[in-house]
């Protein structure tokens, strides 16, 4: 498969034609694809005019004949401010949509994609009628506006799945569907027995409920760390499931921490902290706030302790990594590796992060750069009431922009000298692009990111592969269904290539094609 092939094929993936869902996939490609102020403006500026525009002539095609036709003019006017009023009121979340694209978690896409559903009824009739944002979406638009999500989400996996030379016709197919559902939605919002609560501008209050999760987005995000570290603690009973001869170090995930329990410290399981090891070699305690340094700080810091923990000990080392310390194993093998260090494995692992880019604030230009103010001002606006916020500048999030090339091509591959192996959550293949391209064995598990050591079977995984016996590829039907239904509501990928910074010209691009792994 082809570059251009690949690509269009995530294009037509994401190509909805309901007016929220379009006005949606319009946001996700401008916040990705410009590099300057005045490109941000122009193409919002045109989107906004075409989306418009092009619901108008819909609208007059779809309009039903029991009722008078609005003029062409009257129906422009409506739909080009209606498509002013929805790209502002989507913006926060195809804002969420590149994050998710960046970190590559499914908390992120899900805190996009709910918001969409919920609101997607209410915005049903806009461009439709005058005064939409009052009263309530009768029933009929309720169904029509969750079953063209149904078909859009079919639509994608239908893209996805067939070969290359039926893409286009996949892509019309779903098109076709969602051209008839355009028309149903038309007729139901014209022709409607009665609007409950006509005078009551319930779209507003709705818009304010959906966002108010927002405000709240680095409590509930501390509350999942609070639960990854609850199931990280079974990481101790790793040595009741085989005969475990090296010394294990256990990387805990973002905003987990360690408060310096000795017995925690001794082998065979050990804690990676993210400060470093005393004197004596015994890893320091660490705050949730250690978690945010860059991935080539964090890695160092591993190596440091690897180092000495195989002086002290004499023994072979395994990594186990979770989430953000799956990242760091897998950045300090490439290019830090102790001798010592024989094999690892990368639980809750973080796949194709990096796919999307803004520049340092400084920045006059670059791919992304209104994005990136975007995003500073929203996560300044939700952590105003955090103790630790989310900053889209912190080091962590900042080396994953940095490092894009490692973190969308390395990470399934494997390492010379090195026995590696993914664990998956099934949670997270909606913040994955299909095809997952894996050179390592692969583990895929129905559980929540950040959760699975809680699971016996996951900790007898670990111990195999950790004692050398051989772990087969696991993959699961709903896994690869459930990154294919979610990469409709994907922010594109920006070519490694197409960004200066990355230096990556020639470099594959495994977030855009099937490109084999290197040699070892």
């Amino acid at each position: 498969m082809s570059d251009s092939d690949l690509f269009d094929r995530f294009a037509l993936a994401r190509r909805p034609l309901g007016l929220s869902y379009a006005t949606f996939f319009d946001l996700r490609w401008v916040l990705v694809y410009h590099n300057s102020w005045a490109m941000c403006a122009v193409l919002l500026a045109g989107v906004i005019v075409l989306r418009g525009l092009f619901a108008a002539v819909l609208i007059n095609l779809a309009w039903p004949a029991e009722r008078p036709r609005p003029s062409f003019r009257q129906l422009s006017r409506r739909n080009l401010l209606y498509s002013t009023v929805a790209h502002l009121i989507l913006l926060p979340w195809a804002a969420m949509a590149v994050i998710a694209a960046d970190v590559s978690l499914a908390w992120f896409q899900f805190m996009e994609m709910a918001p969409l559903l919920i609101l997607a009824p209410w915005l049903q009739r806009g461009g439709v009628v005058p005064r939409w944002w009052c009263g309530l979406p009768s029933v009929d638009l309720v169904g029509w506006s969750l079953l063209n999500f149904v078909i859009l989400a079919l639509g994608a996996v239908l893209v996805w799945s067939v070969p290359d030379v039926w893409t286009v016709p996949a892509a019309a197919v779903t098109g076709v569907a969602n051209g008839l559902l355009w028309q149903r939605k038309v007729r139901a919002a014209v022709l409607p027995e009665r609007v409950r609560w006509s005078r009551v501008p319930v779209v507003p209050l709705v818009v304010a409920v959906v966002l108010a999760p927002l405000f709240f987005l680095d409590e509930m995000e501390a509350g999942g760390a609070r639960g990854a570290e609850q199931a990280n603690a079974a990481i101790d009973r790793l040595p009741e499931f085989g005969d475990i001869q090296q010394t294990v170090i256990f990387l805990g995930g973002y905003d987990s921490d360690y408060r310096g329990d000795p017995e925690k410290a001794e082998p065979p399981v050990v804690r990676f902290s993210y400060r470093g090891t005393d004197g004596h070699g015994q890893p320091l305690p660490y705050s949730p706030a250690d978690t945010h340094q860059s991935m080539p700080t964090s890695a160092h810091v591993l190596a440091t302790q690897v180092e000495r923990l195989h002086n002290r000990t004499g023994r072979p080392v395994a990594l186990v990594g979770e989430s953000e310390g799956a990242l760091i194993a897998r950045y300090y093998l490439e290019r830090l590796r102790h001798p010592a260090v024989d094999s690892a494995v990368m639980l809750s692992h973080v796949l194709r992060a990096g796919r999307v880019y803004y520049p340092l604030p400084q920045a006059d230009t670059g791919w992304g750069v209104a994005t990136g103010w975007q995003l500073r001002a929203m996560f300044a606006l939700i952590g105003v009431r955090a103790t630790l916020r989310d900053d889209p500048e912190e080091p962590f999030i900042r080396s994953l922009l940095d490092e894009a090339p490692s973190y969308r091509n390395e990470m399934l591959c494997p390492v010379r000298d090195v026995r590696l192996i993914a664990i998956l959550p099934l949670s997270d293949a909606i913040a994955v692009p299909a095809e997952l391209n894996a050179e390592i064995p692969v583990v895929e598990v129905a559980g929540l990111h950040g959760q699975l050591l809680k699971q016996p079977r996951v900790l007898a995984t670990v111990a195999d592969h950790i004692t050398g016996k051989p772990v087969p590829d696991q993959t699961r039907w709903d896994y690869s269904i459930l990154e294919r239904v979610a990469g409709a509501w994907q922010a594109p990928p920006l070519p490694l290539a197409l960004n200066p910074p990355w230096h990556a010209e020639d470099q594959p691009d495994r977030a855009l094609r099937q490109q084999p792994c290197p040699p070892t």
